[in-house]
């Protein structure tokens, strides 16, 4: 056994949705090993004293955009619309270099508050992706694709191209913590041909 939380209040999420006090919760090779209110036997590396604390699964955020956090408020008194093009006219002035230190800002902003997975819509999404991948969080990663009327073909539109590109690179990562989804950044920056293209790569892709 490497760990043992010792004395902690353990949230199980099993199917009776049981909370143990004043429990013993073990951890080898990264995966909880041992779970009871009795002292294990198997004398583990390193104890952890988890009295008056609570030991939980992380929490899930289903909706992030981790490298617009450095925006934050920056459009608090615009109206929807008007938000919507000051932010796209700041995004468009990021960088992958700045996309990267901003998602890791936002990363342990999640991990420091107990969120350890995210799913994640986004561009610079290879930079997003190399900071998921150093920080340790689970990320669904999502290229978020556009299209304004102009002709279309999925092999060639270079959202399209991005997301499989990332798909290759990334789906899979270090046993499934980084998954690559298709997206639309949304129904009103798109048009249905993407999103029929965008769905049936999604189905036959898995």
């Amino acid at each position: 056994m490497d760990i043992l939380f010792s004395n902690v209040t353990a949230v199980t999420m099993d199917e009776d949705l049981r909370v143990l006090f004043s429990a013993f919760v073990g951890v080898t090779d990264g995966r909880i090993s041992y779970l009871s209110r009795k002292v294990p036997e198997e004398k583990p590396q390193k104890i952890i004293n988890g009295e008056g604390m609570v030991l939980m699964p992380g929490l899930i955020n289903c909706h992030t955009h981790l490298a617009s956090s450095v925006l934050r408020s920056y459009t608090d008194d615009l109206s929807n619309q008007q938000a919507l093009e000051e932010l796209l006219k700041k995004e468009a002035k990021m960088d992958s270099r700045c996309a990267k230190a901003a998602a890791l800002l936002s990363i342990a902003e999640c991990l420091r508050f107990g969120t350890t997975s995210v799913s994640d819509m986004y561009d610079h999404c290879n930079a997003i992706a190399e900071a998921v991948a150093e920080s340790g969080i689970k990320a669904n990663l999502a290229r978020g694709t556009t299209l304004f009327g102009e002709e279309f073909d999925v092999e060639t539109h270079p959202g399209c191209r991005e997301m499989m590109e990332l798909r290759e690179k990334w789906d899979g990562f270090d046993n499934g913590r980084i998954k690559i989804e298709a997206s639309v950044h949304a129904e009103y920056t798109s048009t249905y041909q993407l999103w029929d293209a965008l769905a049936e790569y999604a189905i036959n892709n898995g």
